[in-house]
């Protein structure tokens, strides 16, 4: 058959067409045919065993549409990690992949023995995400991520959806894979984790789990945390609560017979800067300047904000109230003997011959060291009053 010019130009493009349609359709059929024999992790739990062995729990969405379950639960013992994985594919009808896990969960007994070989483990794992959020439970993950939940469905998509949007909204500081590590093997600051509870079918943050190393020792409130991220100065958005007594606006208790009835004051869309100055090597003394703005969105007495003596008044209750909640929460890091709002990087950055210090020395001066706190509020008039 012969073909002019232009004929032979449509038939090859008509016969390109047709070989890349035939190349993506068998593509297409590939990819669905892996992902129908793979299964995708999202969340994974590790309990320590009386036995010292490992249990693992992972949670799958299921991608049967005839299955009464949203999820798949797989758990197996073993005393590596290796092991583990090996034995929850033997229970599953698909390989286990986990790529998808955005929540890596540990319960306290386990934390406290330590547990950085295991993070390390899933870290050096090229198919995972380093930003993969770690965090402690106050008891069994294994009776957390099996817990048949009414309204959450997949567990781990609810959890990693719970700890980004409390970080994102300044609630606690966040903690990767990869910011773990980087604290842990810094020797000027200490790791830090969510501490997560459940109370029947609601999960909550009930803190800030403090390790020394990669042993858990102790956990602070969530207002706790915010006091450390106010040192640090990165706050953009966040709320703060506090009470002062309603004498030093001047005003009538509305109980009359309880002299130290208190006003409730909230405040949010704050943002900090701050700054830190070693003002003395031995021991370590601290100067902490923290300048904040904030929104009054709420207060449990009425006010003329109008007035600015009555917000100069309410400028220099919430500064003082913070100092000394400052002052109250670094005592409680040191007796824990735990840094995690890393003074310790500032004074080997401030010392000189301390680029080597180890968190050894560090911690030892750490307990010794002292703090002033001075606190600059500006508040933004704004807001309700009941």
């Amino acid at each position: 058959m012969h073909l002019y010019p232009n004929s032979r130009k449509k038939w090859f493009m008509h016969y390109w067409a047709m070989w890349c349609s035939l190349i993506l359709m068998m593509t297409g059929c590939s990819d669905r045919q892996i992902f129908d024999e793979t299964g995708l992790a999202t969340v994974v739990g590790y309990d320590l065993l009386k036995d010292k062995n490992i249990r693992a729990t992972i949670v799958m969405p299921s991608i049967n549409p005839e299955a009464k379950e949203k999820i798949q639960v797989i758990s197996a013992v073993g005393e590596t990690s290796k092991g583990i994985r090996d034995r929850t594919n033997l229970q599953s009808d698909k390989r286990i992949l986990g790529g998808q896990i955005r929540v890596a969960l540990y319960n306290e007994h386990f934390a406290r023995n330590g547990i950085g070989s295991i993070i390390d483990t899933l870290y050096r794992d090229s198919s995972l995400s380093s930003r993969v959020y770690l965090c402690v439970y106050d008891g069994d993950t294994y009776d957390l991520l099996t817990y048949p939940y009414k309204e959450e469905g997949n567990i781990g998509i609810y959890m990693y959806r719970m700890i980004e949007q409390n970080i994102k909204g300044e609630k606690i500081p966040s903690s990767t894979m990869h910011e773990f590590f980087r604290a842990y093997y810094d020797s000027g600051i200490d790791p830090i984790m969510p501490y997560i509870t459940r109370k029947g079918d609601e999960l909550m943050i009930k803190g800030v789990a403090l390790f020394r190393g990669d042993r858990y020792v102790g956990w602070i409130s969530p207002k706790e945390a915010f006091l450390i991220k106010l040192i640090h100065g990165k706050f953009k958005i966040g709320s703060y609560d506090t009470s002062v007594p309603a004498q030093i606006f001047g005003q009538t208790p509305k109980d009359p017979s309880n002299k130290k009835e208190k006003v409730q004051l909230v405040f949010d869309t704050i943002s900090s800067v701050s700054k830190i100055k070693l003002e003395q090597a031995s021991p370590p003394h601290f100067n902490v300047h923290v300048r904040l703005r904030a929104r009054i969105l709420e207060m449990t007495l009425p006010l003329k904000l109008e007035d600015p003596k009555m917000m100069k008044i309410m400028e220099r209750a919430l500064e003082q109230e913070i100092e000394q909640e400052l002052q109250k929460v670094i005592k409680k890091l040191q007796s824990i003997d735990v840094d995690p709002a890393g003074f310790g990087i500032v004074y080997r950055a401030n010392q000189r011959g301390m680029s080597k210090m180890s968190i050894n020395e560090w911690r030892k001066m750490f307990k010794e060291a002292q703090f002033t706190f001075h606190v600059k509020a500006t508040i933004i008039r704004n807001g309700v009053m009941d």
